[in-house]
């Protein structure tokens, strides 16, 4: 683990509607952990259809209107690929590293009333 504070989801393969509702119930389960912010590593996917990217998204929407934060981590290939065909490159937080997502998610982070 790379930071308590945040939840990293590695995804690899093949991202199609076989796998959606796995990734969509993993997603679920960390926007509802209000306690930390979500990375989540693509490097290792090799094909990802618009209908999981759509789940990724709406993960995104959700934790925003939390004020929180996830950042995609990703590679040259497929995913970017997609990003950048379908203009969401923009609209997602996108890092090189699950390092630097923790980083990012965290700088962005809203301190809770506890932290203040």
């Amino acid at each position: 683990m790379l930071d308590d504070r945040v939840q990293l989801i590695t995804l690899t393969g093949a991202l199609d509607l076989f796998n959606e509702r796995q990734l969509r119930g993993a997603l679920a389960e960390a926007v509802g952990d209000r306690s930390r912010e979500l990375v989540v590593d693509m490097r290792g996917v090799t094909f990802i259809e618009s209908s999981v990217l759509a789940v990724l998204v709406h993960a995104h929407q959700q934790l925003e209107r939390q004020a929180r934060t996830m950042a995609c981590v990703t590679r040259r290939g497929p995913v970017e690929r997609l990003l950048d065909a379908t203009g969401l490159r923009d609209a997602l937080l996108i890092c090189g590293t699950p390092e630097e997502g923790v980083a990012r998610v965290l700088g962005a982070r809203r301190p809770t009333a506890t932290e203040r």
